[in-house]
């Protein structure tokens, strides 16, 4: 069953570039995995705090899999310091 999720994170205000390149280095090597099928960052242009990851995995384990990356574990290890506040939602498609 496809897992599809969006995340919102708001940058700490004079943190924006740091959470900004840290959320970027985790796009290309999550899109390399197996089962990954869709990751993708926004920021948003009216509130630059703002950022919106949308991921969708093949099934529970691709996204398990992701969860044991070299890649997330640095993210998951480092974000904190520049975040203020995340909110994520598993979204279901109809």
């Amino acid at each position: 069953m496809t897992i599809t999720r969006q995340i919102i994170f708001l940058a700490k205000r004079d943190c924006i570039e740091e959470l900004k390149a840290l959320l970027k280095a985790t796009v290309k090597p999550s899109k390399e995995e197996d089962g990954c099928l869709i990751y993708d960052v926004f920021q948003t242009k009216n509130n630059p705090v703002e950022f919106i990851q949308i991921d969708s995995w093949e099934n529970k384990e691709a996204l398990d899999k992701h969860y044991e990356s070299e890649h997330y574990s640095f993210f998951i290890n480092n974000f904190k310091q520049y975040n203020a506040h995340v909110e994520p939602f598993e979204l279901e498609v109809l």
